[in-house]
């Protein structure tokens, strides 16, 4: 598990990083055709972790449950009434990358419950869901670089 723990620490790097450079406008702009912007993925790559793995897990979430729900699958940005806190979705991002594997070490997931994934997938375990929230990270972050061409 240490090196799936130290490629999620490398996504997620790479992942503001390709982004960090993009202003408040492009963050939030919602190409023609498409649900959702880039503020919204990098939010929902936080509630997703938080729910596949904490919830999942048992353990308490690192976030707010609102933040959650705002970001989980099926949401949209153009939903919201007010823009998405970059600064929020920043430090959220940076403590739940932090914490995930000191909690996993100390066996905060040992009850961890069995779920089937949309993609038909049943996540039996911690490290299941570990493994299948890199999957969910990388493919948002392929979703980032092409939406950053489209802003």
């Amino acid at each position: 598990m240490k090196f799936i723990f130290e490629a999620l620490d490398t996504i997620r790097t790479k992942t503001w990083e390709a982004v960090a450079h993009l202003s408040e406008e492009q963050l939030h702009t919602i190409p023609d055709g498409l649900g959702n912007n880039i503020a919204w993925n990098l939010g929902h790559i936080v509630a997703s972790q938080q729910g596949l793995c904490y919830r999942l897990g048992n353990a308490p979430l690192l976030i707010p449950t609102d933040f959650i729900e705002k970001y989980r699958k099926g949401t949209s940005p153009k939903e919201w009434t007010s823009k998405a806190d970059i600064n929020q979705i920043k430090e959220y991002y940076a403590l739940t990358s932090i914490r995930f594997e000191e909690d996993y070490r100390s066996g905060l997931f040992a009850n961890f419950t069995e779920y089937p994934t949309s993609m038909g997938v049943v996540l039996k375990n911690i490290d299941d869901a570990i493994v299948y929230n890199f999957g969910h990270e990388n493919l948002h972050f392929g979703v980032i670089l092409n939406l950053r061409k489209l802003v």
